[in-house]
């Protein structure tokens, strides 16, 4: 999957460099060391030992005064053709993310599975329907698993009593331990029970701490559905507005949470590297049949659109980085030192495979 997406955002700037007449030396797939390679034209194409990505190489990408004099290089050319070349990998991503968006929507009646909402947030298209009882896991021995409520189920009622949030489920069995209640349920993403209402019967029990118990963990969870006829044209753009609106949204909630605990774990419990990937795929491959099929498309959809607005940050050796370099030239009027432009992204590299070797360590022993 992650090679998909980086292999996408990589013929981006093939292409585009293609078409403005710079010379592409090499386009791999996976990471070196290579395996095999075969040139047609001035271009090899290589298939590489690691499958993660690949990679695009750009006659005069590193710029130095010798790149700027080949008419054919990076370097060479003018600033609205690098700055074409550097967003192209980012408006492929883009692009491959309203496809995948587009897909999943066509296949699930436009509606989004559930999306949970660690903080509050206003979606700005779409008819958002926001449930606080959605079950995110359960508690082993505990009445819910024994009468078979899954992680992906909401709480509707107690005994006919409607809860909307977990102060409401604690006040519906407050002191009726021992006593056998009806739980209805709906589901609206577990793949272990059709979509709709059950009814099952259990009895709470008195937890550790003394408190009436099913043994549930709750969280908030949202359900988006793109009703109008205009939504469902534009269904792509407009969920991929929300999802990264409510993304950066997060990230900034995050931060200043650890900001105001003084602490990274907060922030660091929110990405995850490749193993961490690896998981949440192996995760959705489990499911199995068609839902695994709907989950893919989107969780793919989320992260082309996570890749192309990555990139496009301006921070060194990303391609928003580079970009920002041939920016402030186009207002300047002339280059900067190509020595510090090339040190900055040197710089930027280190720290970002630093932070991936991390968040690798962080996914696989934490």
């Amino acid at each position: 999957m992650l090679s998909i997406l980086v292999l996408v955002h990589e013929f981006g700037h093939f292409i585009i460099a293609k078409l403005n007449g710079i010379r592409v030396e090499e386009f791999g797939m996976g990471l070196p060391p290579k395996l095999v390679s075969v040139k047609r034209g001035e271009t090899a194409y290589s298939i590489n030992l690691l499958p993660f990505g690949g990679f695009v190489k750009l006659t005069g990408e590193e710029t130095t005064i010798s790149s700027t004099n080949d008419p054919r290089s990076f370097a060479s050319k003018s600033v609205g053709q690098r700055a074409a070349v550097l967003l192209a990998g980012v408006v492929m991503n883009v692009m491959l993310a309203l496809v995948l968006f587009y897909a999943y929507f066509l296949l699930n009646n436009f509606k989004t599975s559930q999306m949970p909402l660690f903080f509050d947030h206003k979606f700005t298209f779409g008819n958002a329907k926001v449930y606080g009882t959605l079950v995110a896991d359960v508690v082993p021995g505990y009445p819910a698993e024994k009468a078979g409520i899954k992680p992906g189920e909401i709480i509707v009622t107690v005994d006919n009593i409607e809860v909307k949030d977990v102060a409401g489920l604690r006040e519906a069995i407050k002191n009726k331990e021992g006593k056998e209640l009806t739980v209805v349920t709906e589901n609206i993403g577990n793949p272990d029970f059709s979509d709709g209402f059950r009814s099952v019967t259990l009895v709470p029990q008195l937890s550790e701490e003394g408190v009436t118990s099913l043994g549930v963990y709750l969280t908030d969870t949202a359900v988006i559905s793109y009703d109008s006829f205009l939504e469902r044209v534009f269904v792509g753009p407009l969920h991929s507005y929300n999802v990264l609106s409510y993304s950066i949204g997060g990230m900034a909630n995050i931060l200043g949470v650890s900001i105001e605990e003084k602490s990274v774990e907060p922030l660091s419990q929110s990405v995850a590297g490749p193993v961490g990937i690896f998981r949440i795929v192996d995760t959705i491959v489990d499911i199995g049949g068609r839902r695994a099929v709907l989950v893919m498309l989107d969780f793919m959809g989320l992260m082309s659109l996570s890749l192309a607005f990555l990139n496009v940050m301006p921070f060194p050796a990303l391609d928003g980085g580079r970009l920002l370099f041939v920016v402030i030239e186009g207002i300047a009027g002339r280059r900067i030192n190509p020595k510090i432009e090339m040190l900055v992204h040197q710089v930027g590299m280190m720290f970002l495979l630093g932070l991936l070797v991390l968040i690798t360590i962080k996914d696989l022993f934490i």
